[in-house]
């Protein structure tokens, strides 16, 4: 892996439940399985996924993803590596708290953060990018920002390709992501609407692998 100096402490920027394995998983396994320990910042609680619903829906959707996170990083293999902060920002309005988010991701201290690409194509994943990136200017740390929908949503182009490097996926570690993408079911399977979240195509593009990251 590229670094100019230690990577401890390392925080990951999830800015919904599932983020970080459809976008990082195979990051994490990597530097989990090379004896790191992940503090994983999870943004929101993913309540507004489903849109406008009763309060009694939007709680038990977000039972649902705290769940489906615990599982897939188990899937994944990196729960016993991985610290949750959960810090209950309002889904949807990220960029509305960007400060909040980067005073709170300084405090951590860490010398290396991931997080959602600041073009990423989600109003949420581009707020925490740039609070995270605005936090490692602060803290002199790296930044490595990985990628979920951008790709999907005709955001990569060539010269971003070029910057970008990836993380290689072995048949171990793609059906270890597979199986930790399938657990976040409130987001694959049909919403109260009748059409998942998340569309198949992009689970399968992302389980597929290479992970491609800006560093």
């Amino acid at each position: 892996m590229r670094t100019r100096h230690s990577i401890d402490p390392i925080v990951l920027v999830a800015p919904h439940p599932d983020d970080e394995v459809f976008g990082a998983g195979a990051l994490l396994r990597l530097v989990c399985g090379q004896g790191h320990r992940v503090q994983l910042v999870a943004v929101t609680d993913g309540e507004a996924a489903w849109g406008v619903q009763p309060a009694t829906t939007r709680r038990r959707l977000v039972a649902a993803r705290l769940a489906e996170r615990v599982d897939a990083l188990h899937e994944l293999g990196v729960a016993d590596h991985v610290d949750v902060l959960r810090l209950g920002l309002p889904d949807g309005r990220v960029g509305d708290h960007e400060g909040a988010l980067e005073g709170c991701l300084v405090e951590l201290g860490a010398r290396t953060v991931i997080t959602t690409w600041r073009q990423d194509g989600l109003p949420d994943h581009e707020a925490a990018g740039r609070a995270a990136a605005a936090a490692a200017r602060r803290l002199g740390a790296e930044l490595w920002e990985y990628v979920v929908w951008a790709e999907l949503r005709g955001r990569l182009v060539d010269g971003h390709r070029t910057a970008m490097w990836s993380i290689p996926m072995d048949d171990v570690t793609r059906t270890a992501k597979a199986r930790a993408a399938r657990c976040f079911r409130s987001q694959l399977e049909p919403s109260p609407d009748g059409r998942p979240v998340v569309p198949q195509r992009l689970v399968e593009r992302l389980a597929a692998g290479p992970e491609l990251l800006l560093a």
